[in-house]
């Protein structure tokens, strides 16, 4: 399958899983509802910058939590303060995901021809 993003070789790693049935996750957008800019990966997002600590894998990869109040702690950094916590049902399909973090951050790679848009769910703050 293509992801939304090229990635390295290795990338997604062996142990990420496809999703395969209903998934509710929780990811910071700037906007309600997101737009496809909210879906950008870090790399997309600032292409020249190194980023501590994350692989290059990660990186070009989605930040979301399985907890909505590790999102919701998230949204207090500075970085990330104004955000918006977005409930994302991925269904089938969605791409794969891996745990890459504490507490609940995983990072998800997206399909290409997945709708990103669509996996919002409105009852958002």
């Amino acid at each position: 399958m293509r992801f939304r993003e090229e990635l390295p070789p290795g990338c997604p790693p062996d142990d990420a899983v496809e999703i395969n049935q209903p998934r509710v996750v929780y990811r910071l957008a700037r906007t309600l509802p997101p737009s496809e800019d909210d879906f950008m990966s870090q790399r997309a997002e600032k292409p020249g910058q190194s980023f501590s600590g994350v692989s290059e894998c990660q990186a070009r990869g989605l930040s979301v939590h399985e907890d909505r109040a590790d999102s919701e702690r998230a949204a207090k950094l500075p970085a990330l303060r104004g955000r918006h916590v977005c409930r994302l049902l991925l269904s089938a399909g969605a791409g794969r995901i891996l745990q890459t973090g504490k507490p609940s951050h995983h990072t998800w790679w997206p399909y290409a021809n997945y709708d990103v848009l669509a996996c919002f769910e409105g009852d958002n703050s």
